[in-house]
């Protein structure tokens, strides 16, 4: 018997965090080596390296949480074919909102790092498989809290990694090579 099964490629939409696209995101997508599109807080314009106080300042000046939701949710509305959406922190956060208020079927999974802003939207359901990687502990709420919370959600795995927020950014003080080795490893299976 032949079916002619034809594999259905993915697309990815990379939402970064409040340092926007920088160097070592860019990195990232060479390593995934698939059709990628990454959305940031500061239309598309490669940042230089500086400290996370500074970026967090500059992340609520010219975006903000609520308008980072719209931009991507825009994105989603728009899509044509199969995609999977990976965020990172303010990122992961925004495509955890982003989702459910899209009806977009193209939009296939998300995969979300250190979504620390889902905290404050633990009463979203999922309208497609979310996968979250959370840092073992954060400054400002407890993370096994917001895992249980999420992990009884239909579509939603939660997974608490040995690292710290913000391990898969090299700009980051808390990144880990081996982490970020890892989870590339991780995405690209995916």
């Amino acid at each position: 018997m032949d079916f002619n099964l034809k594999k259905v490629s993915m697309n990815y939409i990379i939402v970064s965090d409040i340092f926007g696209l920088t160097a070592p995101l860019m990195r990232l997508l060479d390593i995934m080596q698939a059709n990628t599109e990454v959305i940031d807080p500061y239309k598309g314009e490669l940042q230089p390296i500086d400290s996370e106080k500074y970026y967090y300042n500059k992340f609520i000046n010219d975006c903000g949480h609520d308008n980072y939701v719209a931009k991507l949710l825009n994105v989603f509305n728009n899509l044509t074919e199969p995609t999977a959406c990976i965020g990172f922190s303010a990122g992961a956060s925004a495509a955890w909102r982003a989702q459910l208020l899209t009806g977009n079927p193209h939009l296939k999974k998300l995969i979300g790092f250190y979504p620390s802003q889902i905290r404050n939207h633990l009463d979203i359901a999922a309208k497609v498989p979310c996968t979250f990687i959370f840092p073992h502990t954060e400054v400002h709420f407890n993370v096994d809290e917001v895992i249980s919370a999420l992990a009884s959600k239909s579509q939603v795995t939660c997974n608490k990694a040995p690292f710290l927020h913000g391990f898969m950014n090299a700009y980051s003080t808390n990144y880990n090579v081996k982490a970020y080795d890892e989870y590339c490893a991780f995405i690209k299976s995916t």
